[in-house]
Order: structure tokens, then sequence, then C-alpha cells
């Protein structure tokens, strides 16, 4: 403490931390974009909808008028298609509402609270405001249920080349009778695991929640809660707050994965015989300028329209059996890919036929990552193969020289390269019409792994804390009460000691919100416990500390003295007991999950600005008061003791 520079430390913290909760409680302006086709709404339609969120607004969204909205919505929908509210404490509970409750009107993957310029630069525009966990502020509560059956026919497919080469093999008249059996016990083997027990349901639930758990966690959620229900074969997960509920659903959702195919045999052309017919029918209708009519434009319409996953796989099925594709053997994909113009959106460009047997899965893939390709000037994805990836991989390269690998990413074919020769070494790469987003999302589909089994929506509600409004007035009440009870307190008890006590408190509070504001962590209300334990500790780390002082000067020490000593002699007490404290809580946190490790981070947190605050902070503002005035007595207590101030 001797170097003036010390003393300037804890201020320095003091600030930074006050900037960080800054945003928590600034005027934010949130802005609702409308949605396109609100406009092509009949206008009576149009009228109605508009109609009832202004009377949600009054009665519902803005019922205490603490918020304002321009242009005002009673003049119409402005010319720029977006309403800004403004107001402080908007939190991302109210966004969801308004957006799910008006999703006629509001575009929700538009809506956006605008960051302040410290969220800007600190973290590149992302919200720093501290969240308020499922049962103090609600969120959404989704329940996934396992489309078993489907999960069934993408096994089948997946298998389905190997139980051809089977048959063939139990078939043959000239493979040797322990050839056979061989087979027939693999095939066997086959078989049973397409048999789904309980337990093989229970444990595929369990690998689709693991990874669920993963892309929350690449999502920056905190504290989300995920579930299984064994009596409904499904998943429950509860995300407090979340602000963009269609982006969470489609990442909860995804079965995403990467495949490689092989293209139909193209006997030495360019295209196989089936793409060929297709190609035949779609330059006939071209060169007759009826190019809408193509069975490929009809298609981009349909992506471009944003057309159901369903519609889209019926559209591709009908063109299997317009052109007679054998669906035993084949399977119609779309080859998507950019436009030749900059920023031209990733749409289905030509039709190709694959083999169904999957040549190698997803699963066969690991460690893979985004790079960009300077030659190319394009994103890139590198990744690694399992020992038994590398095998297949090998096979297939080695007696397929010629023919086309087509590297499916979900149901789109992105890459279509031909086989020169064998690959082996265990790496690979996938090139394609990439964004840098779309090569970090497909990177992490491959390192993280795609769900095992397809989850539909077996129900979804938006729901208001769990404890009530009124349970947050309690707890806000409650902590503001005994904070002014304490305060009061050791000012009445302590005199000037106190007000250095109280303003330790304040600043440790201060840091502590700061601190997790920047940890975007969610507060619940174990957490809030955890706040209100540290209250506790810290007063109580005072408490020690004036206990030791009072002594010094009883045996008649000066003031000065009396304080260095005091500080001195109960650091060892109150670090003692801090750190046991410090330990369970780290213990908490590691072992923990949800409410628990809430209630455990707040704690730890808690505990180290609890001692910073009181065994450097408090002694700062102790020495300042010593130097810069002339104090010859402290009351510690009932009793005011005299000394010498030196």
């Amino acid at each position: 403490m001797k170097s003036s520079t010390w003393i300037f430390f804890p201020f320095i913290i003091l600030i930074i931390a006050m900037v960080l909760l800054y945003p928590n409680f600034a005027t934010r302006q949130l802005e609702l974009v409308i949605n396109p086709d609100y406009k092509s709404l009949p206008k009576e339609e149009s009228e109605i909808i508009l109609n009832n969120f202004i009377k949600r607004w009054k009665s519902d969204y803005n019922s205490n008028g603490k918020y304002s909205i321009s242009p005002d919505p009673e003049k119409g929908i402005p010319e720029n298609l977006t309403f800004t509210v403004t107001g402080r404490f908007i939190t991302s509970a109210q966004i969801n509402q308004i957006s799910q409750e008006n999703i006629k009107l509001f575009l929700e993957s538009k809506n956006i609270l605008i960051p302040t310029e410290i969220e800007k630069f600190l973290k590149k525009g992302k919200s720093m405001t501290i969240k308020l966990g499922l049962d103090l502020q609600g969120g959404m509560r989704v329940v996934l249920k396992g489309d078993f059956e489907n999960y069934i026919v993408k096994l089948k497919s997946l298998y389905s080349k190997e139980i051809s080469d089977l048959n063939e093999i139990i078939n043959s008249k000239d493979k040797s009778p322990d050839e056979k059996e061989k087979a027939k016990k693999r095939l066997e083997d086959l078989e049973n695991s397409f048999e789904l027990t309980e337990t093989r349901k229970l444990i595929e639930l369990e690998k689709a929640k693991l990874i669920i758990d993963n892309r929350l966690t690449n999502q920056n959620l905190t504290e989300p809660q995920v579930r299984i229900q064994k009596d409904q074969d499904s998943i429950e997960v509860a995300l407090p707050g979340v602000s963009n509920s269609t982006q969470i659903l489609e990442i909860l959702q995804s079965t995403e994965t990467v495949e490689y195919r092989l293209e139909e045999p193209s006997d030495g052309e360019r295209r196989g015989a089936f793409e060929r017919v297709i190609d035949k029918e779609e330059d006939e209708l071209v060169s007759s300028n009826q190019r809408e009519k193509t069975d490929i434009v009809k298609f981009q319409t349909m992506v471009n329209n944003k057309a159901s996953k369903k519609s889209q796989d019926e559209f591709l099925n009908s063109l299997e059996e317009k052109y007679k594709i054998p669906s035993d053997k084949f399977k119609i994909f779309a080859y998507w890919a950019r436009g030749s113009k900059p920023n031209s959106p990733l749409l289905p460009r030509k039709f190709v036929i694959l083999e169904r047997a999957i040549a190698l899965s997803g699963n066969d893939l690991t460690d893979a990552r985004p790079s960009y390709n300077s030659n190319n000037y394009g994103w890139t994805i590198s990744f690694s193969l399992t020992p038994a990836g590398s095998e297949k991989f090998l096979d297939v390269t080695t007696n397929n020289r010629g023919r086309n690998l087509a590297i499916i990413w979900g149901d789109k074919v992105i890459s279509n390269p031909q086989i020169n020769g064998p690959i082996a070494g265990g790496h690979a790469e996938i090139t394609g019409s990439f964004t840098q987003e779309e090569a970090l999302r497909l990177s992490n589909i491959i390192s993280e792994g795609a769900l095992p089994i397809p989850l539909s929506i077996l129900e979804m509600r938006f729901i208001g804390p769990t404890l009530g409004i009124e349970s947050i007035q309690v707890g806000f009440k409650s902590v503001f009460i005994g904070f002014i009870l304490v305060m009061v307190y050791m000012i009445f008890y302590y005199k000037i000691a106190g007000i250095i006590a109280d303003i330790a408190l304040l600043s440790n509070i201060t840091i502590l919100m700061g601190l997790l504001s920047l940890m975007d962590f969610t507060l619940t209300l174990p957490g809030f416990a955890g706040i209100v334990l540290t209250v506790g500790m810290a007063v109580d780390a005072n408490v020690i500390i004036y206990e030791r002082i009072k002594e010094e000067l009883e045996i008649g020490k000066p003031i000065s003295v009396a304080v260095s000593n005091g500080f001195e002699n109960a650091f060892s007490t109150i670090f003692d007991s801090n750190i046991t404290t410090l330990i369970s809580g780290i213990l908490m946190v590691r072992l923990g999950n949800g409410p628990i490790k809430g209630f455990a981070i707040t704690l730890c947190w808690g505990i180290i600005t609890s001692m910073f605050t009181s065994l450097v902070f408090s002694r700062i503002l102790f020495n300042l008061l010593l130097n810069l005035t002339k104090i010859k007595s402290l009351k510690l207590g009932f009793k005011s003791i005299e000394a010498k101030n030196v």
C-alpha cells in the first residue's frame, strides 16, 4: 500500500465495473421490422393485425407507460418498415413476446436490440445486459419428440449397400458355407440393430440431449435446462429469455450432417443416363422460352418462397416418379451453388442422381476447421476421418475411379468432384460456394455431430415467470431492505468506519454485477440468493476487521498503527474462512448444474469481490481518511476510543 499507484487501482476497477454495468441501465432502442408478407395481405386483415398490436401495446407491452414507440403505430406502417421502441430494461423475454404474438406483423429474425457503444467496443455488438432466468423473466419451453420411424429408415439407408452385398453372398452359389454363415450372422446383427427397444430409445435420446447441450453452449445460452421425458420419448428444453426463437428452433431440430454418395454411373458421358433425360427436357423448355416451366426453376421458386422441407421433399419425390428413377437404387438431389454475381444467394442450380447407399456418413468425419483458400477466394472446410472412415474412403476412391463422389450437407449437394485415384491418409477437404458463416456452421456440424434421431416439435410455448412477477418484486425489495438495514446499522454502530464499510459494500456489489455482466451470466433465484449471501459475508469481514482495530486501540496504539495492525491481524481469519467456502463453491460449479451451478457461480465471484473490497478497498479508504483528516478518536461500537493519530 506504500506506493501511491496502488491507491488508484481499486477505483479503476470500480469505474470499469460501472462501465460494464452501463448497458443494464442505459436507455435502449429496439427495432421491430415489419414482415415483408404483411404488405401483401388484404387491407382488412392487415388493419386488424395492426390494430391488435396497438391494443396489446397499450394494455400489455407498455401498460406502465415506461416505453415509447416511434413512429406512432396509429398513423400506420412507416415507410422504412421499422418501428423503434425506446426505454430502459427491455428484456429478451419482452422482445420474444412481441415477436411471437405479432408474427404476421413483425419479422422475428430481424427484430434487434440496438447495442450500446460499450457493447460494440467490448463485445462487437453482443448484449452485455445480465439475463434473467426462466424463473424470473420467463422464456421458451419446447418439447421435442423423437421421430424413431424416420430414424430407422435413415439407418436402413445407411446400411443398404452392405445389406445388398450380404444378400448376394448368401444367395451366391460360388461362396463357401463359412462365408455364407458369416454373412447370415452379420445380417442378423444388422436386423437386430433396426429393432427399437425402450433401452435403445433412451440411449439415442441421451445422445441427442448431449448434442443439444453442446449446440446451446455454442450459442452462448447460459443455464439451459435440457431433460429427457421417457414416457413421451421426448426431450424438454427450457430457455430463459431467448431473443430469436426461430433460430434456436432450427438449431435444436437440425439433423443436418455431411454425407458422401456416389453419383449414378455416366458410362463415359459427362452426366448419367437419368440426368441426361432431365437435362434434355430442361434444355427444350429453355430453348422455347419457357424457362419458368423447368423443374429447377420451379424448385428455386419454392426455396425463395421458403416452402417447408416436407413440400420440397414431395417435389423431389414427384420428379423421381416423373423420370422413372428406381427408388431402391437411386435418389434425386439438388446441386446448390451461388451465381456468378457477387453476394448472390445459394440456390439449387441443377438436379443430380445419387446412389441411395451412403458411401461415407457424418459419423466417419471429425475435427473440422474452416479455412480461407486464397487460390479460389473462397472458404473451405478441412476435416479428419476416423480410422474406420479412412478405410471406407480409401475403398470408395479405389474402386470407383472416374466416377463423381457427391458431398451432401443436410439435403444439399454442395460439391461433386470426380475421383481421380485412391485417397489415403485420413484427411480431406470440402470445397463449395461457402461464406465464412456457412463454413463455420458446417465445421461445427461435423465436429459436434448430427442429431442421431429427427426431432419434431411436440409442444412449444412461451411462459411468464414461474414464480410470478411478484417474486421478482419481493426479491428486489428484500435485497434493497436488507441493504438499507445493514448500512444503517453499520453507520449507527461504527460511525465513520461504518460509512467506509457501506461504501465498500456498494463497491462490492457493483464489481460483482459488472463481472456477471461481462460473463453473459443468467441470473436465477438461486443466483440471487448467492448475491444476498455475498452481502452478508462482506459485512462480516468488515466487522472482524473493526473488532481487531478496536483491540489495538484499547491497548493504546495510535490510530494509524491500530488500523494497519487491525487489517493485518484480520487477514488470516477472513482469508481462511472465505477460502474454505470458495473451495465448496468451486466443487458445486464443477459438479452441479442448473440452479446449483447458478448459486455457486455468484457465491464464488462474490467471495473474491468481498475479499477485494474488504481487505484492499476498505483499507485504502481508511488510509485516505487518516491522511486527509486529523481524527483523534474512533467510535467502534458504543464506546469512543481516543488515540494519537500518527
